[in-house]
């Protein structure tokens, strides 16, 4: 959604219909539908704190983009009783090697990982509030339920928090069910994996 040392808060969402009909009262629009499987590599060798970075490899279903190993580092910021993370390096994802699975994995297992887990994002939506200027999106993901993200560029972090804070307020998702750990985090909490 955004770079430059991305910014993004996750957040729970309890009602689809609900959340898709107050980003109808704020006059967005969804601008795609789209899905992907997000295959998260672990060291063989030690333990990596999925808070702090991952290696994943992104295989699209819809719409057809190249499979992609990424690798990921963020950092925890708290501002003004907003916690979120922060991507360390300015392009957020760092793409390592586009390629088929297949590669991508073969590359990833010969730089010492192994396979940990995979996140199907099975249904997801991207939407754009064009008269707040901003973006949002919609995730199923069978294991988790409905999930959404807001992401913001932040080479200004405390910008960011702001940006951040108005558009929880504007969507009306409760401060409660915002997080700041990334969805392989969660998803790894919820399975029992950590």
């Amino acid at each position: 959604m955004a770079s430059d040392y991305e910014c993004e808060v996750r957040f729970e969402i309890k009602d689809i219909d609900a959340f898709i009909n107050r980003i109808i009262t704020l006059e967005g629009s969804l601008i795609f539908d789209y899905s992907f499987y997000d295959y998260y590599l672990t060291p063989i060798d030690q333990r990596w704190n999925p808070l702090e970075k991952n290696l994943r490899i992104r295989e699209w279903k819809y719409p057809t983009k190249p499979t992609t190993l990424y690798f990921v580092k963020n950092e925890i910021l708290n501002i003004e009783d907003l916690k979120f993370k922060r991507a360390v390096y300015r392009a957020g994802k760092v793409p390592l090697l586009e390629g088929d699975l297949e590669e991508c994995m073969s590359i990833a297992q010969d730089l010492g990982f192994k396979p940990w887990f995979t996140i199907r994002k099975e249904k997801a939506h991207f939407y754009e509030i064009s008269k707040n200027k901003f973006k949002t999106i919609a995730e199923y993901i069978p294991e988790l339920g409905w999930t959404g993200e807001l992401e913001f560029e932040g080479q200004d972090p405390l910008k960011a928090k702001n940006r951040i804070a108005e558009c929880i307020s504007l969507l009306n998702i409760p401060r409660k069910s915002v997080t700041f750990k990334p969805i392989s985090a969660i998803y790894a909490e919820k399975l029992g994996l950590l």
